[in-house]
């Protein structure tokens, strides 16, 4: 799909008539008629201003949608905004994330296969697996913990249970 045709499609899909794009994005109207008809290709700076007042990427303005890759799984915008954000940090940054989003999915997981008992709430249930847990964990160093944690993570990941 060409560019122009983008143009169209995601101004069209956004409810918009080509003066209310002028408004948002400060690019005339004779370029955005231009632009969407293919008989005119606009500059890095035009896109940018398209591209910010429709919400779209710019990949996803210039390529066609089967050329992205992430953009083909991920379905919330904004969640692949965040990711892509995420991706331009520096290595100690993206490790930090990484922990949390790996602590999310754990937790999700979790709840999902432990359903809290009628009786209790989940952060109820919660506490009393932590405490559990810390109490197991008093006779271990820091660094045999996380390797435990590692080892935990892993194995959900990868489905394999220990069977005791």
């Amino acid at each position: 799909m060409t560019f122009g045709k983008n143009l169209s499609k995601f101004r069209k899909e956004k409810g918009l008539t080509q003066e209310d794009l002028v408004k948002r994005s400060g690019v005339a109207i004779s370029q955005i008629r231009r632009y969407e008809t293919s008989k005119s290709t606009p500059s890095l700076d035009a896109i940018t201003k398209l591209v910010k007042a429709l919400g779209v990427s710019i990949d996803e303005m210039v390529f066609d949608k089967t050329t992205g890759i992430a953009g083909n799984k991920i379905i919330d915008r904004e969640l692949l905004e965040q990711f892509e954000a995420i991706s331009i940090m520096d290595e100690d940054e993206k490790y930090v994330v990484k922990k949390i989003l790996e602590g999310v999915i754990v937790k999700h997981q979790v709840e999902r296969v432990m359903k809290p008992k009628a009786q209790k709430s989940w952060s109820e249930r919660f506490r009393e697996i932590t405490d559990k847990l810390a109490e197991g964990a008093k006779d271990y160093s820091p660094d045999e913990i996380d390797n435990v944690i590692d080892e935990a993570v892993e194995a959900v990941r990868t489905k394999r249970y220990a069977h005791s």
